[in-house]
């Protein structure tokens, strides 16, 4: 038998297979996921002869049964996660259960370009080719927080990927401390390293990489991706930890670990050129 795909293997395809899509059938969408698995090599997917005649869908479904398990998982996913709902039928008595339709947030969903934070080893592979050198705590924070969000365990992602974003701001204030010039900028942000002032320190990166010293092709959208980087600190200190809250919610984890990746990149061009130019700014 061929190795059993996971969620994350799947929820990729799902979202491809579901554009344009307003009104299905569980097995309209089983169709769709088939011709996605076709695309990519998937085993056991098996074209009927034409000469058979049409019976609802073009694949011997029978021939890739081992993916019909991970496949209803992939469903009800979607459906437990508000992607997709049940059209409704002589409302409000009746809903048709086998009818759905893109929530306004699935269509959202499948739109996006960004990783999904269900696909644990995509996500990873494509956090490591926009940042090559990125620091090993920082990728030990987001893999663990991954796992917690595969778990629905979302305050424990919350508080995963916000450490992330920490450790990252924290790494780019001490470059940004080693470009600046002996001065009263320079003191400012040495003190606020020092006394662990995290907000004051995002601030200061914040208003310190749109230095004009800069040049743009290294901080174009700087300011967006460390907002996005600042907003999940938030969520992690505030939302997850802070006892007067103590409440996250899945889409608010979600955006923070779909932010990241470009976040992070943006990080790492900027402190690539701090270091190889210091005390230029």
């Amino acid at each position: 038998m061929p190795t059993q795909l996971s969620l994350g293997d799947i929820l990729p395809l799902a979202r491809h297979s579901l554009k344009g899509r307003s009104d299905f059938s569980f097995e309209n969408f089983v169709e769709g996921l088939w011709q996605e698995f076709e695309k990519v090599g998937t085993p056991g997917v098996v074209k009927k002869n034409p000469l058979q005649g049409y019976s609802g869908t073009n694949y011997d479904l029978n021939a890739g049964a081992y993916l019909n398990r991970p496949v209803t998982e992939a469903f009800y996913y979607l459906f437990n996660n508000g992607f997709i709902a049940p059209q409704l039928s002589n409302f409000p008595s009746h809903a048709n259960v086998n009818r759905y339709f893109l929530t306004p947030r699935g269509e959202q969903w499948v739109e996006g370009a960004e990783p999904l934070p269900e696909d644990v080893d995509g996500y990873v592979r494509l956090l490591c080719q926009l940042a090559p050198n990125i620091d090993p705590v920082i990728l030990q924070y987001v893999r663990e927080g991954l796992s917690s969000f595969e778990r629905r365990m979302f305050f424990a992602g919350a508080v995963m990927i916000g450490a992330a974003a920490e450790k990252a701001a924290y790494l780019l204030a001490e470059d940004f401390s080693q470009a600046l010039k002996d001065g009263s900028r320079k003191q400012n942000l040495i003190k606020v390293i020092e006394r662990r002032r995290l907000f004051d320190l995002l601030h200061l990166l914040r208003d310190y990489a749109q230095d004009k010293g800069i040049p743009y092709s290294v901080n174009e959208g700087a300011g967006p991706h460390l907002m996005s980087l600042f907003e999940a600190i938030r969520v992690q200190r505030n939302d997850a930890v802070h006892p007067m809250n103590a409440a996250v919610s899945a889409g608010s984890v979600r955006l923070s670990f779909q932010a990241f990746p470009h976040a992070i990149q943006t990080v790492e061009l900027l402190r690539k050129w701090l270091r190889e130019h210091p005390k230029a700014l």
